[in-house]
C-alpha cells in the first residue's frame, strides 16, 4: 500500500537525530522505495542567501532546490494536474520560483517552501520503520503544511498514542 501524498510524523521513540521530531511529506512511495521532503526544518538565515527562507528537505543531497507551494494560480491546467500532490499542494517549477520571489518581495509570507535535500528510503525500508512504530501516518492537507508554523508542526500533527475509550 502506497503512503504517497501523506505526512509521516516521527514518533517520540524515533531517536535518530536526523529524523527526530520531523514531519515529512511523502511525494513517492512504491515497491522501489520512498521519497519525501521534511517540512519542519528551516535552516538558519545565515545558511541561505535567497530572498525567502530555505528548509532542509532531508539528509540526501539534491541537485538543486525543490519547492512545494499552494498557489494554483501559478500553474496552467496541465501542470496543476501533473504536479498536484494533494488538493492545494503542488511541486513548483522554475516559473513558480519566480512567482515566489516576486510574492515574497511584496509580502513577508507566502504559501510556499523551498527545500534543499530530501529524505529517501530503499525498497521495504520505510514499511519496516512504520511497522516498528517509528512513524505515524497523517493525511496531508495544504492547511497543515502552510498554516502551522514549522516549530509547531510536529507537536500539532503527531497523533495521540493514548488509546481512546470505547463507546461500549
Amino acid at each position: 500500500m502506497s503512503h504517497a501524498s501523506q505526512f509521516i510524523i516521527a514518533r517520540p521513540s524515533l531517536q535518530d537525530p536526523t529524523f527526530q521530531q520531523t514531519v515529512i511529506l511523502l511525494l513517492q512511495h512504491d515497491q522501489s522505495g520512498a521519497f519525501g521532503l521534511v517540512v519542519n526544518r528551516p535552516l538558519p538565515p545565515q545558511a541561505w542567501t535567497l530572498p525567502f527562507p530555505l528548509y532542509l528537505g532531508g539528509p540526501c543531497k539534491s541537485e538543486g532546490l525543490l519547492m512545494l507551494h499552494g498557489h494554483q494560480e501559478w500553474m496552467d491546467m496541465q501542470s496543476q494536474q501533473e504536479k498536484q500532490i494533494v488538493p492545494g499542494i503542488f511541486i513548483g517549477d522554475e516559473e513558480c520560483v519566480k512567482q515566489a520571489t516576486q510574492k515574497h518581495a511584496e509580502e513577508a509570507t507566502g504559501r510556499f517552501l523551498m527545500m534543499t535535500g530530501y529524505a529517501g528510503w530503499g525498497p521495504g525500508q520505510l514499511e519496516n520503520e512504520i511497522s516498528q512504530g517509528a512513524w505515524a501516518l497523517v493525511k496531508a492537507t495544504s492547511e497543515n503544511l502552510f498554516q502551522i508554523s514549522a516549530q509547531d508542526k510536529w507537536a500539532s500533527l503527531l497523533p495521540s498514542i493514548i488509546p481512546q475509550p470505547s463507546d461500549n
